[in-house]
């Protein structure tokens, strides 16, 4: 006998089994927190109602909500073999079908009216949990939340400044994602204290070298847990309000390039199973608390242009290969309970320095390819068609949420930045399975590490921008129709 899926709706948790129980067996749901660590504790044994192959228990049983966590089905005194999380969620509160719209252009975006013009319809947006969440409540400057039996506290003035982002970008018609961040450092000043209650326990720290910018998110401690499901929750009911009175927000990307975990979603030094399994957790949390919400959240993993290397293979507890992650990450939701998780991708050239991705010497076309580029882009393709990567027989989605292209202040480099671009988009066009090719950036950065990847050129001194590039109006016109009926990216 075998536990084949764990179905929640408002007030229940059903156990499906692949036979139905014998008549007069003895049957107990154990049920654990879903936060990381090494044994298990029980929450509580909890007697089920037993119809044939349907084993129920109420999803409040433990006088808290047991969407997020695990169960363990007991018949006279054996455990039986199968998923132990949620894999489906009925009843969900919004049900509006994932939007879809008729190109894959995305930026960026800094400039909302620039935007509409340059006919952008995909973007991704930093949201940093402290940024949002505060410990406790402000006069004037609160938002109340309720969620699982308790008040949380989210900063008014920060939520309403983010509602302005979302609304302009729903106004112009971009499909919205969120890049789910936990800094110590980003919009707004976060409380040192609260900050030691959702910063992962293991986070070292910004360091000299750069590392350490991000913690990964804290599903260690049940605090942590909290109030991280409270982030997502209040994330969830707000930007997906059928008014679309804050904005619409449809997918949720949690942290940042999570295969460099050490520099961007740090949790230490950690072997890259420990770590992927804390991951998951933090996956699947998010979706179980979203799609409780909106049954069509989209939910992705984040990565960077590593493939069978990693960003630094010396140090393997810091820095970890890309497909090994993605092996094992399924592996765990394949023993645990598969849900639909997505990829968001970063295919920057190998060099960040140098735009002509077409002489990257590293993303070679096979699939060991050290790393995955635009160059060989079908090569992650590939990947998500494999028959055990698949999710319910669909193959998982892919965004392109962060990539870009370099020049560097000479005519020749711009043109060549141009021409990267729309060679890019042609490669992205190829795959149907790829939803958005989000181009970082909108405008030059003087911050980003000496890299010039925007759209706008900026000026030398001082503030400002100068003028557009050439990408620009190969961005502006990529898909449109020449008179030949000819797409723009279809001449690179």
């Amino acid at each position: 006998m075998k536990i084949t899926s764990i179905i929640a709706n408002k007030n229940k948790i059903r156990l499906k089994l692949d036979a139905p129980l014998a008549p007069g067996a003895e049957a107990w749901v154990v049920a654990f927190s879903p936060i990381c660590q090494e044994e298990l504790t029980p929450l509580a044994m909890l007697t089920p109602e037993i119809s044939d192959d349907t084993v129920t228990v109420d999803r409040y049983a433990c006088d808290r909500d047991g969407l997020c966590f695990s169960y363990a089905l007991m018949i006279d005194e054996e455990i039986v073999d199968g998923v132990q999380y949620v894999t489906d969620i009925e009843e969900s509160d919004r049900t509006f079908p994932y939007p879809e719209v008729d190109t894959k252009k995305g930026l960026q975006v800094v400039d909302y009216a620039d935007a509409k013009e340059l006919g952008v319809r995909h973007s991704a947006i930093n949201v940093n949990e402290g940024d949002f969440l505060m410990p406790a409540y402000d006069e004037g400057n609160t938002i109340e939340f309720e969620h699982d039996g308790r008040t949380f506290y989210f900063r008014k003035s920060h939520v309403e400044k983010m509602d302005e982002t979302f609304v302009g970008l729903s106004e112009i018609g971009c499909v919205i994602t969120f890049i789910l961040l936990n800094s110590p450092r980003w919009k707004c000043d976060i409380d040192p204290d609260f900050w030691e209650i959702i910063k992962h326990p293991a986070y070292t720290g910004k360091a000299e070298d750069g590392t350490g910018l991000i913690s990964a998110f804290n599903l260690v401690t049940e605090e942590g847990l909290a109030y991280y499901r409270a982030f997502i929750a209040f994330l969830v009911d707000r930007y997906t309000r059928e008014d679309m009175a804050h904005g619409r927000v449809v997918g949720m990307i949690v942290g940042n390039e999570v295969d460099a975990g050490y520099m961007w979603c740090n949790s230490g030094e950690m072997c890259m199973e420990w770590y992927m399994r804390e991951y998951a957790t933090a996956l699947r949390v998010t979706w179980q608390t979203a799609a409780d919400i909106y049954a069509n959240m989209r939910v992705y993993i984040s990565i960077d242009h590593f493939w069978t290397a990693s960003a630094d293979d010396n140090q393997p507890l810091r820095y970890y290969k890309t497909r090994d992650m993605l092996v094992y990450l399924n592996e765990i939701a394949t023993a645990e309970g598969q849900i639909p998780w997505h990829i968001a991708h970063h295919p920057y050239p190998e060099d960040l320095n140098f735009p002509d991705f077409w002489n990257d010497k590293a993303a070679t076309p096979d699939d060991d390819a050290p790393i995955i580029t635009f160059k060989n882009l079908e090569v992650l393709a590939r990947f998500i068609y494999r028959p055990d990567m698949l999710y319910r027989g669909e193959r998982r989605r892919i965004i392109l949420s962060e990539q870009g292209f370099n020049s560097h202040w000479t005519p020749e480099s711009e043109v060549l930045q141009a021409c990267a671009y729309g060679r890019a988009y042609r490669k992205v066009m190829e795959i149907p399975e790829i939803d958005s090719f989000i181009l970082h950036a909108h405008h030059d950065n003087a911050f980003e590490f000496g890299l010039n990847l925007g759209l706008w050129r900026r000026k030398k001194e001082g503030p400002g921008m100068e003028a557009p590039k050439p990408m620009y109006y190969v961005f502006k016109a990529i898909d449109q129709k020449d008179e030949r009926g000819v797409y723009h990216w279809e001449r690179y």
